[in-house]
Formats: C-alpha cells, structure tokens, sequence
C-alpha cells in the first residue's frame, strides 16, 4: 500500500516539527515537500501528487488556500492546524471533522484519519 502523501504548506516551525515527528517512524506516511506561500502550495500540491496538505488555521475560519487546493484537487484532504494542537479536516464532500491532538501518534492518526476511509 502507498505511503499517504504530505505536503506542508506556510506552518509554523513548531507545527511543522509536530508534523515530521508524527511522520518518522511511520512506513504509511511521507513528507513529500514543504511550500512557503499559497501560490507555491497550490503548485506543489499536484506536482507532487499530495493526499493530505497541511496548512495553518487562522483564527475562526478556513484557511483561504484550503477552497484554492479542493477546487483543484477534488481528491486531496487539507488538515488546518492550529499550534494549541487541534486541527480541522477539510474534504471536497460535506465534511467538516474537529481533531484534537497532543503527540505525535495522535497527529499521525488525525492525517490518517479520511484516507483510511477511502482505502
């Protein structure tokens, strides 16, 4: 089976940190790049054929890059983290899931958590 494929977009270096320790010892999930702005993102994410991007979640809302990546990429999963360790998925179908994590496996098993529905 396929490594779910990461992409990690314009979070910050502790979420970013977060992210890479929830991945490195996991054989089914894989950092594949990192973009510094939402243009760059956007671009990265096809390039690299991302299942799950990860961006940061401003404060009471959705990420606007989050509309941008599931308008290009109906099959990709965009995970909004916060750095107070809880997170948002966002899919293209009617789905809005609040996650909550505080260690790696946890955020491991939030990135997870829709692609393993799908499988």
């Amino acid at each position: 089976m396929p490594a779910i494929r990461i992409l990690l977009g314009g979070v910050a270096t502790t979420v970013r940190d977060a992210v890479l320790r929830a991945v490195k010892e996991q054989v089914d999930l894989e950092v594949v790049g990192v973009a510094a702005d939402p243009w760059e993102l956007l671009q990265a994410a096809g390039a690299l054929a991302a299942d799950v991007v990860v961006v940061p979640a401003p404060a009471g809302g959705l990420p606007g890059v989050a509309t941008h990546l599931l308008d290009q990429y109906p099959g990709i999963r965009v995970l909004a983290v916060t750095g107070a360790g809880t997170a948002v998925s966002y899919r293209l179908r009617p789905q809005l899931v609040e996650v909550a994590w505080a260690t790696p496996a946890e955020l491991a098993a939030a990135i997870r958590a829709d692609d393993e529905a799908d499988r």
